[in-house]
């Protein structure tokens, strides 16, 4: 497993300035951590499957009997398996799982997301146990007020865009989220691509509008999408994005055209390479 360096760093790196010249600890992870449902290596993918589907995280943490942790799985990985009787257990689909200590730095919790290309990390003890989960939206804000991002949004962005129409269906909205690994998606007008809107997997997990997909009712995306959405555009800067992002509490910001097209995305992972975090020079 990949697991960020504890900070060893002296009394002086451990602190910073705050107004009125006191000074106060810089956050480490065991300030940010959560906890998440756990799950052990021999528990059905159903379970796993389940849990996924209910909630707004991506991604779960695997345990063993010990509670150490041993394995990370993601909902892409659950909906791979389409039989709902399957006897499969998490130890078959789950992989390396990204983890850091307690003590361990943003920045260098910010590297190991950043490397393994998730959302979050597992928090352990020395030991290996399993402590709690730090998630990228939480470390996010903590790394953009340390420092700016350079560049513009067209050298970091993604441009490999998947889309919905405002006339898509919910159930199919879910369906294209899920399956893409996104966690929210641009809404376009027709077979065209001019952004109209927005919707999140967040969104669409809410009461009413679960039970609307679960019964696979016909209720059109527009009705519910975000508008106008926050866009930019391509010659903005990656600082100005992450601090829209933030403002507003969103992962992916859609960068668009004059004309109102859609050609590119701006996620949190991308915005994550234009930072410098520990590590990269060695």
């Amino acid at each position: 497993m990949h697991v960020g360096r504890p900070q060893v760093r002296g009394r002086q790196d451990a602190v910073r300035g705050v107004p009125g010249g006191g000074r106060a600890p810089m956050k480490v992870v065991s300030d940010l951590m959560q906890t998440l449902p756990l799950l052990k290596s021999d528990d059905p993918i159903t379970k796993a499957r389940q849990l996924l589907r209910d909630d707004d995280f991506r991604e779960l943490y695997i345990q063993d009997a010990g509670g150490r942790l041993v394995g990370i799985i993601d909902i892409s990985d659950v909906l791979m398996v389409t039989d709902t009787r399957s006897n499969l257990t998490l130890s078959s689909l789950m992989r390396e799982a990204p983890a850091v200590y307690e003590d361990t730095s943003v920045e260098e919790t910010l590297r190991v997301i950043r490397d393994a290309r998730t959302d979050s990390a597992g928090v352990i003890r020395k030991t290996g146990e399993l402590r709690g989960v730090i998630r990228l939206s939480d470390l996010f804000p903590v790394a953009i007020t340390r420092q700016n991002p350079s560049g513009l949004i067209e050298d970091y962005m993604t441009r490999r865009v998947v889309t919905c129409r405002e006339d898509e269906y919910l159930y199919r909205v879910y369906a294209m989220i899920t399956e893409s690994g996104y966690d929210a998606l641009p809404v376009v007008r027709g077979e065209g691509n001019e952004i109209v809107g927005i919707v999140s997997r967040r969104e669409l997990l809410q009461g009413h509008l679960r039970n609307s997909i679960l019964a696979r009712h016909k209720t059109p995306v527009q009705l519910i999408m975000v508008t106008p959405p926050i866009i930019g555009f391509r010659g903005d800067t990656v600082a100005d994005a992450a601090r829209a992002m933030i403002k507003h509490d969103i992962g992916r910001l859609p960068v668009i055209e004059p004309d109102g097209s859609v050609i590119g995305i701006l996620s949190r992972q991308d915005v994550l390479r234009a930072l410098y975090l520990p590590g990269e020079d060695e």
